[in-house]
Order: C-alpha cells, then structure tokens, then sequence
C-alpha cells in the first residue's frame, strides 16, 4: 500500500500550543511529529524550518535535543498514567535549555486514562507561552472533547484513500472551485456550496480527504492566513468524522457555508 501523505508541513513558528496528530500509520504519526519538534527548535532565521543542517536540526534528528521530550507509556505497559503527566506539568513551565520552544512528543496519547487527561487539561488550558504539546493518536476520539478541544487536528491521509494522489475530474473540479470560493468567500462560497449539494457522495468524500490535506499543507506556508485556516483545518476534520456516519451532501454543504461564510 503506498503510504506516502498529503501533509508535509515547514512550520516557520509554533502555530498554536497543542496539536493532535491522527492516522492509522504510528510510524507516519511520529514522522510528522519528528518534523514540528525539528521546526519548532531550529536555529535558521532566514529560510524555512527545519533547514536540517543547523545543530539543533542536527540534535533532533539524533534524538538528543534537550528541548524536545518524549512521553508515552512504560514498557509493558497499556496507558499513559496520570503521574506522568503529572511529571510533564511540574516540568513544562522550566525555560528551554537552548531553543526558543520546548516540545513535548506524547506518544499513544489515546492511552492516557481519564484521570491523567483532566490532569494535562489545566496545562492545555494554561501552557507555558515557549512549549507545544505534539498529541500522537491513532484514534482521537479516544480523548476527552474538552482535550480535543484545545488542540488543533492534524490527520494524516493516505494517498490511496483519495485515489492514490490522482483525482478523477469531478474531484478536481470540486477541489479547484473551492480554492477559488475560500480565498472569494461572501458569494462565491455561497454558489459553491449550492453546487456541492448535488455532489455524489464517493466525489464528496475525496473531496473532503484532499481539501483537508491540502488546509493542512497552506499552514506551512509563511504567507498564509493562519487564523483562517486552522478554523478551515478543523471544519474539514469535522467533515471527516460526519461523513463516516453517512450524513447528507446538504449536512456537509451547510456546515461549510455556516463555518466559512
């Protein structure tokens, strides 16, 4: 099966203070979070992160960078306990050693138990301004909505999931117009949102899988609008969910133009 992803961020600065990384691949999962810890902790000023050639790239990539933590269950063990996170709580507000940002990696984190996710709410609610949380999970909902609820998603899609990275020209047409109708917004995402109603729900879905990809991706750049896509980002993690539940094409059109317009 071919694995490669729809998401290859370059983040030129931490975006937001948590996110949640979801996908069915656990070596994807880390890829990714490998990635941000490494962008996030970067010496380059003038290019993009992570230039992967600075020394704390070169930390990183080693596993040695004193700035970025990993935090997953014991050996043996099936869940994150709550004096773990307990231990990430008294040590997160400690300034970084080097790096301008602190990352912690929380590997399984859909095995953290109850008790352990109400006690990294208070942290999620009030983090450090220097630390970002990278949530790695193959199921998400596993966490607590008031936990979901603070951290921007990242799914990872594979490209078999939307036709192995070629689209068929409905998608295509779909995925072109709202390009033009997100960045337009007022009546062009009115007109499209109309027109997708009509959509036959296998275009739907690879719509929805490639637009949430392709969100995702425009995060990276320096010059998009951050604030507009996460809300977009989340609005098409939500898609993703509805559409495993067999909602309308109305559902799914509506939301989009209640969220966006």
């Amino acid at each position: 099966m071919n694995t490669t992803t729809h998401i290859h961020p370059q983040l030129s600065g931490p975006l937001a203070h948590a996110y949640i990384i979801s996908g069915d691949d656990a070596s994807q999962r880390r890829t990714l979070a490998d990635r941000m810890a490494r962008s996030l902790v970067c010496d380059a000023v003038s290019i993009a992160r992570p230039c992967e050639g600075c020394a704390a790239c070169e930390k990183a990539n080693r596993g040695i960078h004193p700035d970025i933590q990993i935090v997953g269950p014991a050996e043996g063990k099936r869940e994150i306990p709550v004096a773990t996170v307990r231990e990430m709580v008294a040590d997160a507000p400690t300034l970084p050693n080097e790096a301008p940002a602190k990352v912690y990696i929380v590997e399984e984190a859909d095995t953290l138990n109850p008790s352990a996710q109400n006690a990294f709410l208070k942290l999620l609610e009030e983090p450090p301004s220097f630390v970002t949380f990278l949530l790695l999970a193959e199921n998400p909902l596993a966490l607590l909505p008031t936990v979901r609820s603070r951290c921007v998603s990242l799914s990872l899609v594979p490209t078999d999931d939307v036709g192995g990275g070629v689209l068929d020209t409905s998608t295509q047409e779909l995925v072109d117009g709202f390009r033009k109708a997100f960045t337009s917004g007022g009546m062009d995402l009115l007109q499209f949102c109309v027109a997708l109603e009509k959509t036959e729900r296998s275009t739907l879905v690879a719509f929805v899988e490639t637009c949430h990809a392709e969100l995702i991706a425009a995060l990276g750049k320096r010059d998009s609008d951050r604030g507009e896509l996460i809300r977009a980002v989340d609005l098409f993690d939500s898609l993703r969910t509805d559409l495993r539940f067999n909602v309308s094409t109305g559902h799914i059109s509506g939301k989009i133009l209640a969220t966006l317009i």
